[in-house]
């Protein structure tokens, strides 16, 4: 059975990961946030890649987690399994030693702006339409996503956007900073545009600084100190560090290899 997680190489370390459920406006079932976590944990081990753009097929981005199929199952050990699968799904988008942005189009609702939070940064076209409706299905959004969601627009804004459960159009989301550029065309194309001269950066350095900042913001700086410092300890003797003295004497740009 084809999966409904489609991963595109475009070349010069680019990967594009679509969520092709457009029946659907790409709200995820199980085998999909299975998938999709599948994809960025392979993405993410792949010195090949240097820049992840993750989207969704027909014209929207997610509509979040498909509550028609979730309905179908009435065993709590599944529905528990299912939830777990989701935020191990988020968490592998989070962790992922490269830059990833999401390239918004349409909806990006519930499941779907966890999704985009989770990835390092959201470049929206004029279709966007965000929002987090909780408050008209009766459901408190997870804490750790509201977290997320108080860190990118403050915490008046996340109230705002909980409480009246509405969709903001592309120009909101932007003006508050869920967004962090707008495309004046397709968001695929801009979304690469934006993370061009991320991918020509240092992996080890983004791999280190994304480590940390994830860090900061989840308050883990003492329990990962270890594992950080170690980070910063193999970027400060690695070959990419001597490539950039090199490259610097010689007036050129250095060719990183993430070694």
């Amino acid at each position: 059975m084809a999966s409904d997680i489609q991963v595109e190489h475009r070349g010069e370390g680019r990967a594009l990961v679509t969520i092709a459920r457009p029946h659907r406006r790409n709200a995820c079932d199980f085998a999909a946030w299975t998938d999709l976590k599948a994809a960025f944990e392979t993405l993410g081990a792949d010195p090949a890649v240097k820049l992840i753009v993750l989207t969704g097929a027909g014209g929207h981005f997610c509509a979040g987690d498909d509550v028609v199929a979730f309905s179908a199952v009435t065993d709590e050990a599944e529905k528990d399994v299912w939830r777990a699968r989701i935020q191990a799904c988020y968490a592998a988008l989070q962790s992922a030693p490269k830059p990833v942005i999401a390239a918004v189009s349409g909806v990006c609702v519930g499941g779907g702006c966890s999704l985009a939070m989770c990835c390092d940064f959201r470049v929206g076209d004029a279709t966007a339409r965000v929002g987090v409706p909780v408050a008209k299905l009766g459901l408190v959004y997870p804490t750790i996503q509201l977290q997320r969601l108080a860190w990118l627009i403050g915490a008046s804004n996340a109230r705002r956007w909980v409480y009246e459960a509405a969709l903001y159009d592309a120009a909101e989301s932007h003006r508050v900073g869920y967004l962090d550029a707008l495309a004046p065309g397709d968001a695929v194309e801009a979304a690469f545009a934006f993370g061009a001269g991320m991918a020509q950066a240092a992996p080890l350095s983004i791999a280190g600084s994304k480590a940390q900042l994830n860090a900061v913001l989840a308050g883990r700086l003492e329990p990962e100190r270890e594992q950080l410092d170690a980070m910063v300890l193999r970027a400060d003797r690695s070959e990419d560090f001597r490539e950039a003295a090199r490259a610097f004497a010689e007036k050129r740009r250095p060719v990183f290899r993430g070694q």
